[in-house]
């Protein structure tokens, strides 16, 4: 959870300064000006090493790709006279050593990177502010409209507090991560591969996990308030149309107490990408992070290397009361089901095996779309992660 990934910079960054009428269409000038711009996305905090950095290249709009950086330079020093050179350990894509150079609160970093046509970048160096711990996370219950259903449906939102920082200038930034756990809707009994078995655990492939990284970003400081805390900062909201509560859900949030440039910097980004969700209602800007290119600062750069506090807190949250409805869709068993049952001995073709088959309260076989039994099919792994707790 190191920044977003380098191919989301296309998107956000290629943009140049035009000026549009919030009454008239805006069609952004898609030439390849901004293509092949160095994107330099990494890390380097209060919490133990490794640290990554990746380099990229910028590509267009019209055909995005990810275009790594390779063969390249990349050394992260200090003020103090440290400094480590990354080892490249896939394409582009720099690590420390696991015994390497560790951020200490106070002490500056910068990283100076040369390519492989001997251009050097880097940054100025930056204060590593010391890390403000997370009070609480929790999360409130809201009702928002849904164009599916046309009507509020329940959901949660969550909050962040801090606890009391140090000084009145604070700047945060918070990187999330959420799993959650969830289940076929029928189990299966029997399976089918050119000849009926009966299914050895029904268990086993109703239950799985997803965890996945939360893209938005969230961003605010405490400067101008009356103390250096944050208080139920609002984060995202997942509504009930989902699996997310169904059974259990955990969220990892990463506190980042970062400086008022790199506050600056992810608060523009965070003004881009969430304003009003398009391009005709905000007006498109190219985002300049702390990175210059050295023999030549008029080259723009995309990206920021971040020198941050860190605090993490994972919480865990239980399906809501019954008395609350849940809206994602369920699997119930149609006459099709049953009748491709039937027709399953008939289908010789192996691609479509194993087949599996569930059976009702009244013992009748039916064999429903593989997402109904099969719980893989909805992107997650059977595997329990290693930090799950049960209820």
């Amino acid at each position: 959870m190191e920044g977003m990934p380098g191919l989301l910079w296309i998107f956000i960054l290629p943009f140049t300064n035009s000026l549009v009428s919030c009454e008239e269409p805006f069609t952004p000038d898609l030439r390849q000006d901004y293509s092949n711009l160095l994107v330099v996305e990494g890390l380097i905090s209060t919490d133990p090493g490794p640290y990554v950095v990746r380099l990229s290249r910028a590509t267009t709009v019209v055909y995005p790709e990810y275009n790594p950086v390779t063969d390249s330079e990349v050394i992260i020093m200090d003020n103090q006279g440290h400094s480590e050179m990354l080892s490249e350990t896939e394409p582009g894509v720099y690590t420390t050593a696991t015994d390497g150079i560790q951020g200490i609160a106070g002490n500056s970093y910068k990283i100076q990177i040369k390519d492989s046509e001997r251009n050097v970048y880097e940054s100025a160096f930056e204060k590593l502010p010391a890390p403000v711990d997370i009070d609480t996370i929790y999360p409130i219950l809201e009702y928002h409209y849904s164009d599916v259903y046309h009507q509020d449906i329940p959901g949660y939102r969550f909050n962040i507090s801090t606890q009391n920082g140090d000084n009145d200038s604070l700047c945060f930034r918070w990187q999330l991560q959420h799993t959650w756990q969830y289940a076929s809707d029928y189990q299966i009994y029997l399976y089918y591969d050119g000849k009926l078995h009966v299914f050895p655990d029904p268990d086993s492939l109703q239950t799985c996990w997803i965890t996945e990284p939360v893209y938005s970003i969230f961003t605010t400081t405490a400067i101008g308030l009356d103390k250096p805390v944050i208080t139920d900062y609002p984060l995202h909201y997942i509504g009930f149309d989902t699996r997310h509560f169904s059974i259990r859900y955990s969220l990892l949030v990463k506190q980042l107490t970062i400086s008022r440039s790199a506050w600056e910097y992810w608060d523009a980004v965070k003004e881009q990408t969430t304003a009003s969700g398009n391009l005709y209602t905000h007006l498109p800007y190219q985002i300049k992070g702390n990175i210059k290119r050295v023999d030549d600062e008029n080259e723009p750069v995309l990206g920021y290397f971040q020198v941050a506090g860190i605090d993490v807190k994972r919480i865990f949250i239980n399906r809501p009361p019954a008395i609350i409805p849940m809206h994602y869709p369920i699997c119930e068993l149609s006459l099709p089901d049953y009748e491709a049952y039937g027709w399953m001995f008939y289908n010789i073709d192996a691609r479509d095996w194993p087949e599996y088959v569930t059976i009702d309260g009244s013992g009748q076989r039916a064999l429903p779309d593989r997402q109904c039994t099969d719980c893989r099919e909805k992107g997650g792994t059977i595997v329990k992660p290693d930090f799950w707790i049960d209820n």
